[in-house]
C-alpha cells in the first residue's frame, strides 16, 4: 500500500490526500489503512517542491470533514449493520468498536473529539456517533475540534518525519538514515510494550447465555460468534475435561464403574446419563467432579480473552440457573420461547416423540423462573430474522451498558499472590508505589515476596494488615523457588526445597509453589511432583513466565494433586503491578482464610511482554553502580 502512495502520489498530489481522508471514515477504510502514511509521504513530496504543504494541509482537513460527515449519515441509517456485517470489514470494525462505544459513553460529545486522535477508533466515531441520538450539529462542532488536533499533531508529525528523514540521508547517507530510522522503531515498540501494554489487563465483562432445550440458546450464541463475539460453549468444556486419558474420566470412572465406558475407552453418555438422571445423588457426584474441572478451562479461556482485549465474554450454560452459576457474572441472557413452540421443534427438527420432549422440558427449571432471574430475555416466537434483530438490541445494550470490570464484583476482592519490590536484587520499585499501583488497578491485597529477603514485606504488613500478605520467594539449594506466605522469619537462600516447605509450615505459613514449570527457577518441572503434596497452593498462572503456555502444566499440577490454584504478577516494576491475580470472596488476610477462599477462585491475568525482562537486567545493573553523594 505504501508503494501505491508513492507511485500516485506525484500524480494526484493533494488530491490522494483528501480522498484518503475522507474514505478513512467514510468508507472505513481506515481500518485498514490510517491516513498518517499517506500524509508522511505527501509531505516528503511537498519538501522536494512537487506541490505546496499548504494544499496538503487544506485536502487533510477537507477530506477528514468530509469523511467524517459521511461516517455519521452512514451510522444514522444502518451502523449497526456495518458493524455487524460477516466480511473482512465487518470483523476488523468489530474488533476496536468496543473501545469507539466506550469512549463515547464515558465522554459523549467530547469522545468525537479525542476519538480523531486515535487510529482506528477514529474510523468508527462517526459510525458510532450516528448511530445513537447525537444531533448532527453537536457532532459537527465536536467534529471540527477533533480534526483541528488531528491535523496539527498529525501534519506536525508528518512534516517532522519527512524533514528529519530528508536531513538524515543527506548527512549520512541512505543505508545509515534507514539503519537509525529501523532502530528508532524497535526502541518505540520496546518501550510501548513496557509501558502501556504491561499493564493492559483487559477488563471482559462476562456474559451467561441460556436456555431450555430448543428455546433458541445455539442459534443465538452462533450468532453473536458470527459478529466477532467469544462465545465459549459448556457443553464441548464438558466434553474436553472428560477425553480418554484425562484426570476427570479417571474421576467419573472411579465414582459410577467401568459401565459408563465404551469398547475403546471413551465415555458412554447415554450410560452415564441413565444412571444420574434417575438418581439425584449421582447426578451431584457428577456434577462435583465435572463443573469445577469446566470452571478452570472457562477461567483459561478468560485469560485469553483478556490478552486479546475482548470487552464482552459469552459463556453458553444450559444449566446455569440450575446449577447457581448465574451470581459469577455480569449479565445473564436468557432464550425463551412458548411450551407449544418448544415441543414443535423438538418433534419437528429433532425427531423426539411427544412423551420424550415433555420428559426432558419436565426436567428444565421453569422458564418463568428463568425470566425473572435474568438480566436479559429474548422470546423465540417467531422467525429468525426477528430472533436476530433482538439477539443484535441486546448485545448493543450489554455494550452500553457494561460494567466496571476494573474492580471485582461485590462481596469479592483481587489478590495478586507474587511480586517484587526494591528489596529484591532485580528490582527497582518502591513498596509504597507497588500497594498503591495494585489498589488503582482493582486489586486490594498483595503478596510482597522479595528474593531471599522478608523485611519489607513484614514492615508493608505491619503498616497495612489488610493488604498485604508478607512473603519470600527463597532460592532453593536445588536451584528452583519456593515462596512463603505469612511467615515471619527469613528463611536463607540455598536451603533445600522441602526444608523450606517445612520452616513455612513451622511459622504458620503457606507454602506457594511459583512458576513450577519455567526454564531455571522452576527447574523446568524436575521438582514439580515431588514438591506437589508438600506445597498448599500451586501458582497456575505467572505473568512473567515466557513462554505463557507453561502455566497450562501448572494448572495440570494443581488439578492432578487437586490443590488450590493462586496467581501473581511476578512484577519487577510498577507496570506489571496487578497484570494477574485470582478473585476470591472477602475473608480476613489470614492463613486459613485464604486457602478456603482459593477453592471459589476465578484466575485471571496476561502474559507480559518479553521486554519486561529487560528491567530486571538493569535493576541489577543499577544496584552494582554507584550511587550519586547527597
Amino acid at each position: 500500500m505504501i508503494e501505491w502512495i508513492g507511485a500516485n502520489i506525484a500524480t494526484y498530489g493533494p488530491w490522494l490526500v483528501g480522498g484518503m481522508a475522507m474514505m478513512e471514515t467514510a468508507l472505513i477504510i481506515g481500518l485498514i489503512l490510517p491516513t498518517e502514511p499517506t500524509l508522511v509521504v505527501a509531505t516528503a513530496f511537498a519538501l522536494q517542491g512537487h506541490f505546496s504543504f499548504a494544499s496538503v494541509v487544506g485536502a487533510a482537513l477537507l477530506g477528514a470533514a468530509l469523511g467524517d460527515s459521511a461516517g455519521f449519515v452512514i451510522g444514522r441509517w444502518g451502523g449497526h449493520r456495518v458493524l455487524s456485517g460477516r466480511g473482512r470489514v465487518g470483523r476488523m470494525a468489530r474488533r476496536h468498536q468496543d473501545r469507539a462505544f466506550d469512549l463515547f459513553e464515558r465522554h459523549a460529545g467530547l469522545s468525537v473529539s479525542l476519538a480523531r486522535m486515535v487510529p482506528f477508533v477514529r474510523t468508527l466515531m462517526p459510525l458510532v456517533a450516528g448511530s445513537t441520538g447525537v444531533k448532527y450539529r453537536h457532532f459537527l462542532a465536536f467534529d471540527f475540534l477533533g480534526i483541528a488536533g488531528w491535523g496539527f499533531i498529525g501534519l506536525g508529525i508528518a512534516y517532522a518525519a519527512a524533514r528529519s528523514w530528508e536531513i538524515g540521508v543527506g548527512s549520512v547517507g541512505l543505508w545509515w538514515a534507514t539503519l537509525g530510522g529501523a532502530v528508532l522503531i524497535a526502541v518505540f515498540l520496546v518501550v510501548k510494550g513496557l509501558v502501556l501494554n504491561t499493564s493492559a489487563v483487559g477488563n471482559v465483562v462476562s456474559v451467561g447465555l441460556t436456555g431450555n432445550i430448543a428455546a433458541g440458546k445455539s442459534t443465538v450464541a452462533s450468532l453473536w460468534r458470527d459478529v466477532g463475539v467469544p462465545v465459549a460453549g459448556a457443553d464441548e468444556m464438558a466434553r474436553s475435561v472428560v477425553e480418554p486419558g484425562s484426570p476427570g474420566l479417571a474421576a467419573v470412572v472411579e465414582a459410577f464403574g467401568e459401565d459408563i465406558l465404551e469398547s475403546d475407552g471413551s465415555l458412554n453418555r447415554e450410560a452415564l446419563s441413565s444412571v444420574v438422571f434417575q438418581d439425584e445423588e449421582a447426578r451431584r457426584r457428577l456434577e462435583a467432579i465435572v463443573h469445577p474441572r469446566i470452571w478452570v478451562l472457562r477461567d483459561r479461556w478468560m485469560r485469553e480473552r483478556m490478552a486479546g482485549h475482548d470487552k464482552i465474554c459469552v459463556s453458553e450454560i444450559p444449566l446455569l440457573f440450575e446449577v447457581g452459576l448465574e451470581n459469577e457474572f455480569d449479565a445473564t441472557v436468557v432464550v425463551d420461547a412458548s411450551q407449544q413452540i418448544r415441543l414443535d421443534r423438538l418433534r419437528e427438527e429433532r425427531n423426539f416423540s411427544p412423551e420424550q420432549a415433555q420428559a426432558i422440558m419436565r426436567a428444565q427449571m421453569d422458564t418463568e423462573l428463568k425470566r425473572e432471574r435474568a438480566t436479559h430475555v429474548l422470546v423465540n416466537d417467531g422467525d429468525i430474522e426477528g430472533l436476530e434483530d433482538q439477539a443484535l438490541e441486546v448485545l448493543a445494550q450489554l455494550r452500553r451498558n457494561a460494567v466496571d470490570r476494573s474492580k471485582p464484583k461485590e462481596g469479592r476482592l483481587r489478590i495478586d499472590m507474587h511480586m517484587h519490590t526494591q528489596t529484591s536484587f532485580d528490582c527497582l520499585s518502591d513498596p509504597r508505589k507497588v500497594l498503591a499501583a495494585a489498589s488503582a488497578r482493582g486489586v486490594q491485597r498483595i503478596a510482597i515476596t522479595d528474593h531471599n529477603r522478608v523485611t519489607t514485606a513484614l514492615n508493608m504488613a505491619e503498616a497495612f494488615p489488610d493488604s498485604v500478605i508478607p512473603g519470600e520467594e527463597v532460592k532453593t539449594k536445588e536451584g528452583i523457588d519456593v515462596i512463603g506466605l505469612y511467615i515471619q522469619e527469613e528463611i536463607p537462600k540455598g536451603t533445600p526445597a522441602a526444608e523450606v516447605c517445612r520452616r513455612v509450615k513451622d511459622q504458620g505459613g503457606l507454602v506457594y509453589l511459583p512458576h513450577p514449570y519455567a526454564r531455571g527457577k522452576g527447574g523446568s518441572g524436575r521438582y514439580a511432583e515431588e514438591l506437589a503434596p508438600q506445597v498448599d497452593i500451586i501458582e497456575v498462572f505467572n505473568g512473567r513466565l515466557h513462554p505463557g503456555h507453561l502455566n497450562v502444566r501448572g494448572e495440570e499440577l494443581a488439578e492432578r494433586w487437586s490443590k488450590p490454584r493462586g496467581a501473581g504478577s511476578d512484577a519487577h516494576m510498577l507496570g506489571e503491578v496487578a497484570g494477574a491475580w485470582v478473585e476470591v470472596a472477602q475473608h480476613p488476610n489470614e492463613p486459613a482464610a485464604l486457602l478456603a477462599a482459593l477453592e471459589h477462585a476465578e484466575v485471571r491475568g496476561v502474559t507480559t511482554p518479553w521486554a519486561v525482562h529487560l528491567a530486571s537486567t538493569w535493576a541489577k545493573v543499577r544496584k552494582r553502580l554507584p550511587r550519586a553523594p547527597n
